[in-house]
């Protein structure tokens, strides 16, 4: 079972959306996967869920309460199982930190003694408690960047933090590769951005992913539809850049 983070702290740069489209891509080729809402905006949740019941059990619980994944997971899709997110995890900095909560999430997974091939995290845009269980408890790290949104000084300090994380857990926690989405290449931006992209890799000891994600109309219109990408438009030409993504992804970490 390998566990995989999808983090930037930057907002705005189709986080939410590739983890989607990721763990959908990885079920459809057979892999069991179980996808963890760990931003509290709950986006990823409403894409795969018509109405939150405020009755559902939610990451939240699995802080607050210590209950296991398996009563808490809902299935979404043939192999693929969601761990809701939750508003409430909002104030998660100030109401778990004092309890030692840094491998909550890490214990809860490993209580699943393997009964998925990939849990795949979509964490919040920033460094917090949240971000930091979800680290703590990953074998990878997809980090996607928008050719509108680059800052070097948000990937030092997404470096440092790794780094720490690594320190904490000793062993390494490599970056698979940083995925560049909203992509256009006929624009001057993107090319320009691509070789300052280029150093943000070195930095983070990883690659550009080859793939690159054009931007798509069709993305913002999935999730309006409350569809996966593949479903809602098969042919697209994004869903073939992210089909390409998940098979480079699945070769580099083999």
């Amino acid at each position: 079972m390998k566990v995989v983070s999808i983090s930037n702290i930057k907002g705005g740069v189709g986080k939410t959306t590739t983890a989607i489209v990721f763990v959908v891509g990885l079920a459809a080729k057979g892999y069991k996967v179980l996808v963890i809402d760990s931003d509290p905006q709950t986006n990823l949740t409403m894409c795969f869920m018509q109405e939150q019941q405020d009755e559902l059990l939610s990451l939240y619980h699995v802080y607050s309460e210590g209950i296991g994944i398996d009563k808490v997971k809902i299935e979404v899709k043939d192999n693929l199982d969601l761990v809701a997110g939750d508003f409430e995890l909002c104030n998660a900095d100030i109401q778990f930190v004092k309890a030692g909560r840094l491998k909550m999430l890490q214990k809860a997974i490993r209580n699943l003694n393997n009964k998925y091939d990939f849990v795949v995290v979509d964490t919040g845009p920033n460094l917090g408690l949240l971000s930091l269980n979800a680290f703590l408890a990953s074998d990878y790290v997809i980090v996607p960047m928008s050719a509108d949104s680059f800052s070097l000084k948000g990937v030092r300090l997404l470096k440092q933090t790794l780094d720490d994380v690594m320190d904490e857990i000793e062993k390494e926690l490599p970056v698979v590769g940083i995925l560049l989405t909203k992509y256009n290449s006929r624009t001057k931006v993107s090319k320009l951005l691509e070789k300052s992209l280029n150093s943000a890799a070195t930095l983070l000891n990883t690659e550009l992913f080859k793939n690159r994600i054009r931007q798509a109309v069709v993305l913002q219109e999935s999730q309006i539809a409350k569809e996966d990408l593949f479903s809602y438009a098969p042919n697209a030409r994004v869903s073939e850049d992210y089909k390409g993504f998940i098979g480079e992804f699945l070769e580099r970490i083999r």
